[in-house]
């Protein structure tokens, strides 16, 4: 066994817990190491080292979010999974604090764990979970082994039929060694190594180098590139980026800057220069996962933002649970009241595409449209389109069948559920957390 790539710790007060998940693991090939406290733990992150963390979320005298700022001191790079009681609102509660703290949260599992649910979720591939070493990371920057794929975006046409007029660029690592890397996977490495900036600035000229191939073969796109709060404490960034659309022969305004809110929040004084010179210059600023982060409504008064994307989470479940809906329809109300576009991620069904009709959005991304794919794949769809894509949506018809009529026989009833370019069907690979070129 590599004890490199497989050393997992399990951290729970109980015993009986803790021997149960360890007897599992083994089984896998993990080599096991175990933490009931605060003591024990710190011990164990320094000489053990761990790739996996199962982390029980109560703990006498230490609760969950209390540890997982612990990991962050510690700069882990471990995945985490947690692995609690506690209901599913408060789980994925907790994973998104983990995420804005730049940990690589591997999802939870709820108590009490199943031997099979526990052998599946620790099963899953680790070849592509190898110990990144910065080094490495940076050669695969500089030699160009990251490349964007591409998710489309749709957008209703004044006449009621919709056309892909923009798209969202997301970092994929095509290692020689092993198969496609995703972002949750070599972000927080690029963060602690200093290799932010040079990853950005790659993804950013690959991007507009491609705009311009697609300009070549009558394909008017713009793109939208996640940019991490690196960028924004950054004075020259935006100098420079005008630069190379100014090379390219491109307006602004064909690039698109995606931020997280808790990126934005950073060092307020200088992102709010930054991100002012950014709107000032044209190009477009979108807000990402808005409703997940901090000081949310603070951000859209404060920072000259042009778009707000609804966070994929909420956009899933307007359909089955009213929370979501009632709390996606008044975002959806709060941007348009402040003059700001909306687009909806996250769409992967008929039933929500008819629900972001009613509440008054008019721009969707997710896997209804396609997964992430090839500059090529995203061609074919985007010509496709515009022969037939979305047609007008007839008031007459009944609510639930107006977007599998206005689709024009384009993709299935439910999903448009193409692999993506790495052959990976899996959801959820692409990382949003503060600094996320995903």
């Amino acid at each position: 066994m590599n004890n490199q790539l497989d050393r997992l710790l399990i951290v729970d007060d109980e015993e009986y817990v803790r021997q149960y998940l360890a007897t599992v693991s083994r089984r896998l090939d993990f080599d096991v190491a175990m933490a009931s406290d605060r003591q024990t733990l710190e011990r164990q992150l320094v000489s053990f080292d761990p790739d996996v963390i199962l982390l029980d979320l109560q703990m006498p005298g230490e609760d969950g979010i209390n540890v997982l700022k612990l990991l962050k001191n510690y700069n882990s790079r471990a995945k985490i999974i947690l692995v609690s009681g506690m209901d599913k609102r408060t789980l994925a509660t907790a994973a998104k604090v983990g995420e804005s703290l730049g940990l690589n949260m591997d999802g939870a599992l709820q108590k009490p764990v199943l031997m099979e649910t526990l052998r599946d979720k620790l099963r899953k591939p680790r070849s592509a979970d190898t110990v990144i070493r910065p080094e490495r990371l940076e050669d695969a920057i500089a030699n160009g082994e990251i490349r964007p794929a591409y998710q489309a975006k749709a957008v209703r046409k004044s006449d009621g039929r919709w056309a892909i007029s923009e798209a969202e660029a997301l970092a994929r690592w095509h290692r020689p060694e092993s198969e496609v890397v995703f972002p949750s996977q070599f972000l927080t490495i690029a963060e602690h190594s200093g290799l932010l900036p040079a990853l950005t600035d790659s993804m950013l000229e690959q991007v507009v180098l491609q705009l311009r191939d697609w300009e070549n073969r009558g394909l008017h796109l713009s793109v939208a590139v996640n940019v991490s709060s690196c960028s924004l404490t950054d004075a020259t960034f935006p100098d420079r980026v005008e630069e190379l659309m100014r090379r390219y022969g491109f307006d602004n305004s064909r690039l698109i800057l995606e931020l997280t809110e808790s990126a934005a929040i950073q060092n307020k004084g200088l992102a709010m220069e930054i991100l002012s010179r950014l709107r000032i210059k044209g190009f477009g600023l979108s807000i990402d996962d808005f409703g997940t982060g901090y000081s949310s409504l603070e951000q859209l008064y404060r920072m000259p933002f042009s778009e707000l994307k609804v966070d994929r989470f909420l956009v899933r479940e307007v359909c089955t649970r009213s929370e979501a809906g009632i709390i996606v329809k008044a975002v959806i109300k709060l941007a348009k009241e402040l003059n700001i576009g909306v687009c909806a991620e996250g769409v992967e069904t008929a039933d929500v595409v008819d629900f972001l009709l009613d509440a008054g959005c008019e721009k969707i991304q997710g896997y209804f449209l396609g997964r992430p794919s090839s500059a090529e794949a995203l061609e074919t769809l985007a010509m496709r389109f515009q022969r037939t894509g979305f047609g007008p949506t007839p008031a007459s018809v009944p609510k639930r069948g107006r977007a599998h009529i206005a689709r024009g026989g384009v993709m299935p009833r439910r999903h448009a559920a193409s692999l993506d370019d790495s052959g990976n069907s899996g959801q959820g690979d692409d990382y949003h957390v503060t600094r996320t070129l995903c």
